[in-house]
């Protein structure tokens, strides 16, 4: 072999070399930095409801409901009542004062003093986990595996006094989430056996919004009105799914965007929705973490260019069910554990 031939296989051999390298840096994965302002808090506890009564903040978990500090996370104590929350539930706040809970087993509301001093199951609300609560001007919806109920104070007692299912309009037993967008009332069903989706309740009666109109999945998850006539629409089960943008005109509504992984959110089930006191829109994944939006206008331009948060960089699990802001910080109720994120 002479020179030539040998300086040629060398120079091959070098860019043979040197390709190899430049295919690593061009596919190797991005390397996450940790967010230190991330601490997760309660490792390996399954949180499926928070609320910031002002004073505290209530973690509803699998293991029972605990009181904790709301600027440390620091848990304060642990409720007396064998009450667990697996999957789905909420704790909201009605005008007198009382903290109610839903639950596996039903609904407890609790005086400041963390006394439960009532507690509602079948039948007297429909069987089954309470998933979602609304407090409203006239009381308080409770939705459930098999329909819905409403209280409302009599004489200083409250009592149940509307059930709604299927026989009175709702498209599914199943109500996963309650919103009162304007005048309207919007159930979301889960577990879908028909249509699913969205059953709207107005003083001109039911309509509906489901895969018919373009929701991509009937299993709805989360309802975030931006206004009277826009709303956003999280749906989906596993890796189905995405984020609707419905829209009112002519007193008529419309889903008017379909947002999924194509188009930068991290995954394509939405879990959850949460608006912050800056305008910033959070939405939580079943297994991806959460993307951060400075606005809802955002949604306009694709790929979303959001903020990312996950495991990867301090969150204590990738489903995120639900979100609370406090003045220093953030709670983010995940499947595992809760975990506080600072403000900076």
């Amino acid at each position: 072999m002479n020179k030539k031939s040998i300086l040629i296989l060398v120079i091959i051999f070098g860019l043979l070399i040197i390709s190899g390298i430049a295919y690593q840096i061009l596919t190797r994965k991005p390397v996450t930095q940790k967010d230190e302002a991330l601490t997760v808090l309660m490792a390996g506890t399954e949180i499926s409801a928070l609320f910031d009564d002002g004073d505290e903040v209530w973690a509803g978990t699998g293991e029972g409901v605990f009181i904790i500090n709301r600027d440390t996370g620091e848990t304060i104590k642990k409720l007396d009542p064998d009450i667990h929350m697996i999957f789905s539930a909420m704790i909201t706040k009605t005008e007198d004062g009382l903290i109610w809970v839903g639950h596996e087993d039903g609904l407890s509301a609790f005086d400041m003093e963390y006394n439960e001093v009532y507690r509602f199951s079948s039948p007297e609300i429909p069987q089954g986990r309470v998933n979602t609560l609304l407090a409203d001007e006239d009381g308080l919806w409770a939705g459930s595996q098999n329909g819905a109920a409403h209280l409302s104070l009599r004489e200083g007692s409250w009592v149940v006094d509307e059930i709604l299912t299927t026989e009175s309009g709702l498209s599914e037993d199943v109500v996963q989430v309650i919103k009162k967008v304007g005048d309207e009332l919007w159930f979301g069903s889960y577990l879908a056996r028909e249509k699913g989706g969205i059953s709207i309740f107005s003083d001109a009666g039911w309509t509906y919004l489901n895969v018919d109109d373009g929701i991509p999945h009937s299993y709805i998850n989360a309802i975030l009105p931006l206004s009277d006539t826009k709303v956003l629409i999280g749906s989906g089960q596993m890796i189905y799914g995405g984020l609707s943008i419905a829209e009112k005109t002519d007193e008529k509504w419309t889903i008017t965007a379909n947002l999924d992984q194509n188009d930068g959110i991290p995954g394509m089930k939405v879990r959850d929705l949460f608006m912050d006191s800056a305008g910033r829109l959070f939405i939580t994944t079943e297994a991806e973490g959460i993307i951060i939006l400075k606005n809802p206008e955002e949604l306009n331009t694709t790929p979303l260019e959001g903020q990312i948060l996950s495991q990867e960089n301090g969150l204590s699990d990738n489903e995120v069910k639900c979100i609370i802001e406090c003045d220093s910080c953030y709670f983010f109720g995940c499947k595992y554990g809760l975990t506080r994120w600072d403000k900076i």
